[in-house]
């Protein structure tokens, strides 16, 4: 099983420090939330930038640090994209739905690794509001499919995501867990306050979506009943990456851009802590021109680029990356931002 790290762990100048800071969650606990929607908190709770370690069986392999941005893309739906490299993206959506009669929490997981993926659909069927524990199963199938529980308790969470692995195993085995930390909620609240987020509004009515199906997964994408590419309010980031031509790159080199939602540097200070605020990376072939990010959450990033020639994935002395420290960009809901990064700078 390969292990990847992706922290860009740069020595720079000097590691700054400082503590975790994050905007306190408002849990719906009564009222009108959870009275019409089961499992309304999670819309909430999952808010903000998380990071940790995922153990998996899938062929993507296990990851020593997966950060995500979770934040609302419509008054009753927040969600996360995520890319490890140009053929592998995890995309997960929290969001309103009318099922058996009343309005719930589904969830949607968007898989692909080289290119071949599938969509699963899973349900809220039990809620534990006042502990922070969610479990959502298939549709049609129930948890005789596939299960997944979320468990929050302060600023931490547990992912556990059970399967039968295609009706090989039963009981349902261990298919993922992702044990991760919050770092901050600024940029997703700022979102929220701009959405009028969460509001307890139906995003999909999906009274008959599986009514002729035996599990609610997809493997043909193309008949998706919510498909990625209409999701609302993301947008768009092409980046046009060049590296310096007094820099030697070997075929064996691999590039890494990053995006964050606070700058990595103060000055030629590197701030180590605010990895917090990783929202987008991705992994590329070190001949590669130009990457387009889809589904990127409006909003200011800050831009760094790397060229790693030792293939450790850590981003260090020796390694190249782009002298720009304080490269910022604004995307606008639903736009197209396009950003030229330029690799001119050797690690010292």
């Amino acid at each position: 099983m390969r292990r990847r790290t992706i922290l860009p762990l740069l020595v720079v100048v000097a590691a700054g420090t400082g503590s975790l800071q994050c905007t306190p969650v408002r849990i719906w606990l009564g009222g009108l939330g959870t009275e019409r929607v089961l499992g309304y908190g999670i819309l909430e709770r999952i808010m903000g930038q998380w990071s940790g370690p995922v153990v998996t069986t899938t062929p993507a392999g296990s990851f020593d640090a997966w950060y995500v941005d979770f934040r609302p893309i419509s008054q009753g739906e927040v969600a996360q994209y995520s890319n490890v490299d140009a053929d592998t993206v995890n995309y997960v959506n929290f969001f309103i739905v009318k099922h058996d009669g009343r309005l719930k929490v589904a969830m949607r997981t968007e898989g692909v690794f080289r290119n071949q993926g599938c969509v699963t659909y899973e349900v809220i069927d039990e809620a534990d509001e006042p502990n922070g524990r969610y479990r959502f199963s298939d549709f049609i199938a129930h948890d005789n499919r596939a299960y997944t529980e979320f468990t929050f308790s302060g600023d931490q969470l547990v992912m556990e995501v059970f399967t039968n692995r295609f009706n090989q195993v039963s009981p349902l085995e261990v298919h993922a867990r992702w044990t991760a930390r919050l770092g901050s909620r600024k940029a997703a609240s700022a979102t929220a306050g701009a959405l009028g987020y969460p509001q307890p509004k139906m995003v999909r009515d999906f009274t008959d979506t599986f009514r002729h199906k035996s599990e609610s997964i997809y493997f043909n994408l193309a008949i998706d009943p919510y498909k990625s590419d209409t999701q609302p309010y993301v947008g768009e980031v092409t980046v046009n990456i060049s590296v310096d031509g007094g820099l030697a790159v070997k075929p064996s080199d691999e590039l890494f851009i990053l995006l964050t939602t606070e700058p990595l540097f103060e000055g030629n200070t590197y701030l180590p802590v605010n990895l917090k605020y990783i929202s987008r990376y991705v992994f590329l072939p070190p001949d590669t021109k130009s990457h387009t990010f889809t589904n990127v959450h409006p909003g200011t990033y800050y831009i760094y680029a790397y060229n790693d020639v030792n293939g450790d994935k850590r981003h260090l002395s020796g390694d190249y990356m782009s002298s720009d420290f304080d490269h910022s960009f604004a995307l606008e809901p639903e736009g197209h931002a396009t950003v030229d990064t330029v690799i001119d700078w050797v690690i010292p």
